[in-house]
């Protein structure tokens, strides 16, 4: 999940152009706000490689594997811009579900 201007072309990086390596298909930063996630069975949010996301205002409480994962941040972006704000995240708690087998 790394958004760019084009999001159907692939990202292209310009190793000769230090100043804007992706000109071809510009970095754009995706904001995913308000999400209230609550005993799921694996994750409230979840994303493995991204570039500038940003979860803003999340509540997420007893899912079983956690609250909001990310696996690979800032993926092709070179930026620091991916991550949580203004969240509130309540691992396990003695109200989870248990797993079913």
């Amino acid at each position: 999940m790394v958004p760019r201007k084009y999001p159907c072309r692939p990202i292209v990086v310009d190793g000769h152009n230090s100043t804007d390596p992706w000109h071809e298909n510009p970095i754009i930063t995706a904001n995913f706000y308000n999400l209230t996630a609550w005993k799921n069975g694996r994750n409230g949010a979840i994303a493995k490689t991204v570039g500038d996301i940003r979860f803003i205002d999340f509540k997420t409480a007893d899912n079983q594997l956690a609250g909001i994962e990310m696996s690979v941040t800032n993926e092709r972006t070179g930026d620091e811009r991916a991550g949580v704000y203004d969240a509130l995240i309540i691992g396990r708690s003695g109200n989870e579900e248990k797993k079913l087998l």
